[in-house]
């Protein structure tokens, strides 16, 4: 599945968010619902390697943290940390089964759009 990710400055962000409380600004569905305030920070979130953990996950469908942990030769504690990030993010699900945690990769494939500015768009109220 691919997500759609929105790179836009914190504070362009912040309006569009508040823009969408407010009611005066509806996202349209092709809009990115994941939003990072630089491509570094994005870089930091979805660097190679853990984009190479969410298709292992997708293909593999480990049970638990600790057989993902052995499919990929990473510590355990490494592992949970950054899963917590990925999961933060809305790119994990991080599913309770019993007394361990089931990780599921939610996106594989990512659309990224770098946006300078947000604006919104005011129409006039019909009388």
């Amino acid at each position: 599945m691919k997500a759609l990710i929105g790179v836009m400055p914190e504070e362009h962000i912040r309006q569009r968010m508040l823009a969408i409380v407010k009611g005066e600004y509806k996202p349209e569905p092709g809009e990115p619902k994941v939003w990072f305030t630089s491509v570094n920070a994005l870089a930091q979130v979805l660097s190679n390697e853990n984009i190479e953990l969410l298709r292992l996950m997708e293909e593999q469908k480990p049970e638990t943290i600790t057989e993902l942990a052995e499919m990929c030769g990473r510590k355990k504690s490494n592992l949970s940390v950054t899963l917590k990030t990925l999961s933060s993010r809305g790119f994990v699900r991080l599913e309770k089964l019993g007394r361990g945690v089931k990780p599921v990769a939610l996106f594989t494939d990512f659309d990224i759009q770098v946006k300078q500015e947000f604006t919104v768009k005011f129409e006039p109220k019909a009388a």
